[in-house]
């Protein structure tokens, strides 16, 4: 490959990374508390034309996801079940494969009586599953639970070092690393009848997809033309008189 398609093939395949993370804002910009994922270079060009060979430029071309955690507008749903969180951190809920994170506090109750996410997995608690029975629960700024008079738990909230180390896993949740930090008391509220909305703006991402599709399409016809252009340069070197 020659090092000028190596240049292109890199900023192609970073415009492919940002086309499938702006479709994924869009998909999402409905979401109960969505964060938008950004795609970023990973390196400056004009430092890395100083000292990479060609193709270590290729590679640093490509493109890194990190999340925007700007905080979405709390919307007031009247629904004892919404919870939004006023703050930074994560609601801690029990999946399948273990311990994920979200902001997305539309929950429900299951039919064995437990305070579950919207997709099914486990609402956890400072001492473990939150279990609510068939009764609607008060839920307190701190974040406890009561059911009338009764405390029966109080919801664990968590936060992590870099937000940019969280995976993404659809549906609002959020692989959990494993260095989770306890939120300081009084930080974060927890605030009942109110959902966060994404914080993606659907026609930013709109005119960020377009040009990005301009920039790749763009890149595919330099590299059909410079295709051409060397097909003819490799046929009129090979005549002989």
């Amino acid at each position: 490959m020659s090092e000028t398609i190596g240049l292109i093939e890199g900023a192609m395949r970073a415009d492919a990374d940002a086309l499938r993370v702006i479709g994924q804002n869009i998909a999402n910009s409905e979401v109960a508390a969505y964060r938008r994922q950004v795609a970023v270079s990973r390196s400056n060009f004009a430092d890395e034309m100083q000292s990479a060979t060609i193709g270590q430029l290729a590679q640093s071309l490509d493109e890194k996801i990190v999340t925007d955690s700007t905080p979405g507008t709390l919307k007031s749903t009247g629904e004892p079940l919404n919870l939004a969180l006023e703050g930074n951190g994560f609601f801690v809920l029990q999946g399948p494969k273990g311990e994920v994170l979200t902001r997305r506090g539309d929950f429900r109750i299951s039919t064995d009586g437990m305070l579950v996410a919207a997709s099914g997995e486990t609402v956890m608690g400072q001492e473990g599953a939150i279990q609510v029975g068939s009764a609607t629960p008060q839920i307190e700024a701190d974040g406890s639970v009561r059911v009338g008079s009764d405390l029966i738990g109080q919801l664990r909230l968590a936060n992590v070092a870099d937000a940019n180390s969280l995976q993404y896993l659809g549906n609002g949740l959020y692989a959990a690393p494993g260095d989770l930090q306890q939120i300081d008391p009084g930080a974060t509220l927890v605030r009942q009848g109110f959902l966060e909305g994404s914080n993606v703006e659907p026609v930013g991402e709109m005119v960020a997809l377009m040009e990005t599709l301009r920039h790749f399409e763009g890149a595919q016809r330099f590299v059909r033309g410079y295709d051409q252009l060397m097909e003819k340069a490799i046929s009129e070197l090979g005549k002989t008189e």
